[in-house]
């Protein structure tokens, strides 16, 4: 996970913000219980000006100042206040048990919002990787071997159809 945080800190030196942020957006559905990485992907969203997706990333996290606080106002507000779009647009598929408490607060008043006006909650499935444990290669030995056994049997197949083409034209001639 560290390898990630240094490559989504040399995007954004090196200005490639939307690349950092689908880097950031890969590691909030890998790691959804770590609402420190929305909260980083809202300060990108922040700088650059979209105020109405950055209180999208900071509606889980306690406001520290006056910008975060307006910024999730925005959101709410674009939303036109319905609790059942906000958490189908914040997808939420981390453990609720982890969160802190305003996290679990806000979460909780959002469902109540929709309970009462859609009569149901949208429940998302929840993903269970650890903080540490991610990794980039995510193909292992089989497939690996699967993929080569493709390949060959791919230029084998042309290889076999024309020996047996010549083997037909052959027998055509042989009589």
């Amino acid at each position: 996970m560290g390898n990630l945080l240094y490559r989504i800190e040399q995007d954004l030196k090196e200005g490639r913000k939307k690349k950092a942020c689908d880097r950031l957006r890969n590691m909030i559905n890998q790691f959804p219980d770590d609402l420190s990485l929305r909260k980083e992907l809202g300060y990108i969203y922040f700088e650059a000006g979209f105020l109405d997706e950055a209180g999208k990333f900071w509606i889980l996290s306690a406001p520290e100042n006056n910008e975060m606080e307006n910024a999730v106002q925005i959101y709410i507000k674009s939303l036109s206040n319905s609790g059942n779009a906000i958490l189908k647009d914040i997808v939420f598929r981390g453990d609720k048990n982890l969160l802190d408490e305003y996290a679990l607060k806000v979460i909780t008043e959002l469902e109540q919002n929709s309970l009462t006006i859609t009569k149901q909650i949208p429940v998302f499935k929840t993903k269970t990787r650890e903080k540490g444990n991610y990794s980039e290669d995510k193909t292992d030995f089989l497939s690996k071997i699967g993929i080569f056994l493709l390949i060959g049997f791919i230029i084998l197949l042309p290889i076999l159809g024309v020996l047996e083409l010549f083997e037909v034209i052959s027998s055509l001639f042989s009589y």
